[in-house]
């Protein structure tokens, strides 16, 4: 069983310079849904992935703003223009000010 909090990040083995590669993201988080009773949202704390953060290079490439709407073990797929070899990291945050960060190494062809 995985760890809540764990990231996986999937990049192609080598990418030729200055192409567009597929990236992928998961995050193993819960994500509490919104409740109902009554046909009334229920009054909680709800606990859930609002954030997501991309950086290559040290710079941040893409930020995602997310809702409830999203699912447990939540994924994202992004493009990535690989102009050097270096750093991808990738940067999940909750509202309940959990941070799960994950990297991985672009290699160029």
């Amino acid at each position: 069983m995985t760890a809540t909090g764990t990231v996986k990040i999937r990049v192609p083995d080598r990418i030729a310079r200055n192409s567009v590669a597929r990236v992928r993201a998961l995050c193993i988080h819960p994500n509490e849904r919104v409740e109902r009773k009554d046909g009334k949202a229920v009054d909680r704390d709800y606990r859930f992935v609002n954030r997501v953060i991309v950086s290559y290079l040290g710079r941040d490439i893409a930020v995602f703003e997310t809702s409830t709407s999203i699912s447990e073990n939540p994924s994202f797929g992004f493009a990535l223009r690989a102009t050097e070899p270096g750093t991808l990291k990738v940067t999940f945050l909750d509202t309940r000010g959990g941070r799960f960060e994950g990297a991985a190494e672009v290699r160029l062809a």
